[in-house]
């Protein structure tokens, strides 16, 4: 069912989870932002960076229930956008940016 979603308000809210898990998925690669929680102690933050990091990376990458109305797959017909451009982008954005974004930063992805 190819259902796109026309009422604003919702497509904001779907818009608005899409560009956290972006968020999440990019500060857990940010060296910069690593490195300050480090320097700083913050080891709780950058657990939490970590974890959101990880959720991220599965929501974007890994769940394959395209069903589910909450995955990103669904989330993504529902705003007529291409689930793989944004994931191709991603992975654009961390290969170019290796100066302030680490691939495998204490984990180990595997993007293709």
């Amino acid at each position: 069912m190819n259902r796109a979603v026309s009422n604003i308000t919702e497509r904001k809210l779907i818009v608005s989870v899409i560009l956290r898990a972006i968020k999440d998925f990019l500060d857990g690669h940010n060296v910069h932002k690593i490195e300050r929680l480090k320097a700083k102690g913050l080891d709780h933050e950058l657990s939490e960076l970590e974890k959101n990091c990880k959720s991220a990376k599965f929501w974007l990458y890994e769940e394959k229930n395209s069903d589910y109305i909450f995955s990103f797959e669904k989330c993504c017909e529902l705003i007529s956008i291409s689930p793989e451009r944004i994931r191709r982008g991603l992975r654009q954005l961390i290969q170019n940016n290796s100066k302030y974004m680490k691939r495998n930063y204490e984990m180990h992805y595997d993007y293709d």
